[in-house]
């Protein structure tokens, strides 16, 4: 494990709810220090960059951006989940190729993307629907990972010889899944019944996402602690695995600080730049990738058709339909960072 890029993966991990309780309380002093917090990410990043861990590179960018440009909880944590996989899997023969620059563009598209996302989903009634809809993610990940094994109460990392079963990391995911999808059912019933605030079913729906959110991070603590004292080499197999599963795990408590806060519509702090504008930044960062992944494709292999290039145009393109002043913003805001998450992930 790369210490360098550990420290990073902690301190955007604590960076994250610090912006996000700054943000909703407005207390600057928090905010002010979560961006300290990424910044020092950001430089523990680029010392984990010179041990040859690529995907250091894209999580510098996510922390430098979140510090500076888009002072967030979203971009802290998306440069969390990166910096868990540049702490664990050093650069091998089979690390993906289109580490360039258009990957960094990319980077860079994504924090202010996440950034516009997280004001577009903060409306004053819409904390309990976040709360349902980061809820379901966890489920949804949790249902993923592993092939779906954890629906029978087994999990492990890697895959051949080199597997490792992880007893009871199944059995804290297992648990977390199960009283997650029931916390999001019974704040989604009481939602749906318009049902006064303080009823049975909104407080016990977010009783359990709490539980939830704790079971889930805890399981990926268990699983990296467990990986990491077994075999290092099945937690770098699995590490996006693990990235994942702290990244909405991550999602459901700034949802949660939301939703518990009670934030007032005068309280919160205010963003450097509209919405608007770190959105069109964004799509603009995102076709400037497109154009770089075109060039790099084009030296590299001598032809524009590369997989590099289509991920790239087609995030751009989402980027250009985010902007557009129509209905269902929110969605087109969150399938443009879908776009990206996914360029800027397949290469770490």
């Amino acid at each position: 494990m790369n210490p360098a890029a550990a420290a990073a993966a902690l301190a955007l991990l604590a960076a994250a709810p610090l912006s996000e309780l700054g943000h909703t309380s407005g207390r600057r002093a928090l905010d002010r220090a979560g961006q300290a917090l990424a910044a020092v990410a950001g430089v523990l990043l680029l010392v984990a960059m010179a041990a040859a861990r690529p995907a250091a590179r894209p999580a510098a960018i996510l922390a430098f951006a979140a510090a500076a440009l888009a002072p967030r909880g979203l971009p802290c944590l998306l440069g969390a989940a990166a910096a868990v996989v540049a702490a664990v899997r050093p650069l091998s023969e089979s690390t993906p190729a289109g580490l360039g620059v258009a990957v960094l563009v990319g980077a860079l598209a994504l924090a202010l993307a996440s950034s516009a996302l997280q004001d577009a989903v903060e409306e004053p009634r819409g904390a309990a629907w976040t709360g349902v809809a980061a809820g379901a993610v966890v489920v949804v990940t949790l249902i993923a990972v592993d092939g779906g094994r954890l629906l029978r109460w087994r999990y492990g990392l890697a895959s051949g010889a080199a597997r490792i079963e992880l007893p009871g990391g199944a059995r804290v995911l297992g648990l977390a899944l199960l009283v997650t999808l029931a916390g999001s059912l019974a704040t989604a019933v009481h939602l749906l019944a318009r049902a006064q605030p303080a009823s049975r079913a909104g407080r016990t729906g977010q009783s359990l996402l709490v539980l939830g959110a704790g079971l889930a991070a805890l399981g990926v603590s268990v699983v990296a602690g467990q990986g990491l004292s077994r075999r290092p080499g099945a937690v770098a197999a699995g590490a996006v695995e693990v990235a994942a599963m702290l990244l909405a795990a991550g999602l459901l408590v700034l949802a949660l600080i939301r939703l518990i806060a009670e934030p007032r519509p005068d309280a919160a702090v205010r963003s450097r730049w509209p919405r608007e504008r770190v959105l069109g930044l964004a799509a603009a960062a995102s076709m400037l990738a497109a154009a770089t992944a075109g060039f790099e494709s084009w030296r590299a292999e001598g032809t524009y058709a590369t997989p590099a290039l289509a991920e790239a145009a087609s995030a751009a393109l989402l980027g250009l339909v985010a902007v557009q002043s129509t209905r269902l913003a929110l969605l087109r805001v969150a399938l443009f960072v879908a776009g990206l998450l996914g360029l800027v992930f397949r290469a770490v």
